[in-house]
């Protein structure tokens, strides 16, 4: 009798400790809606304009419609600073653009998040073993990408 009731004692606290385990924390359906941020300058009525879009990406710079003959601008593989490089050319497209006469006209930036991480431990400064403080963190990924555009009234 002493060890059945010894094992059912033993079969309870270790459910009571089973359940007090922390249960992951839904994640909040407002951060994994993508935004839109958008800048724009107004129009001159009865003005007809051509545009020009520069959109980088992670390995190169999209140019849309090509400007000068180029669609794409890629750094070159050689260099140990690959962003740097690849920030420097769209720069200097950009200035080159402005020194030509194209007009500023819109930033675009979306960004959406792509996952989420949630980690949950053991508040290292907790003291009390039977009473276990669990502290909870979560990290988004998220993806953005930016394009910019460009006008030039056509006389």
């Amino acid at each position: 009798m002493k060890h059945l009731v010894l094992f059912a004692a033993l079969l309870l606290g270790r459910t009571a400790a089973a359940q007090s385990l922390p249960v992951p924390l839904p994640l909040p359906d407002t951060n994994l809606q993508p935004t839109v941020s958008t800048t724009t300058m107004p129009n001159t009525p009865g003005v007809r304009y051509q545009y020009q879009m520069i959109h980088p990406v992670s390995d190169c710079v999209w140019l849309a419609p090509a400007w000068h003959g180029k669609v794409k601008l890629e750094p070159s593989r050689r260099h140990f600073d690959f962003e740097g490089e690849l920030e420097g050319l769209l720069m200097r497209t950009v200035n080159e653009l402005l020194a030509e006469g194209w007009e500023f006209v819109e930033i675009r930036t979306e960004s959406r998040t792509t996952g989420a991480t949630q980690k949950i431990e053991k508040d290292a400064r907790a003291t009390d073993p039977a009473d276990p403080v669990y502290v909870s963190t979560t990290s988004f990924n998220t993806y953005s990408e930016t394009r910019y555009l460009f006008r030039k009234a056509i006389p």
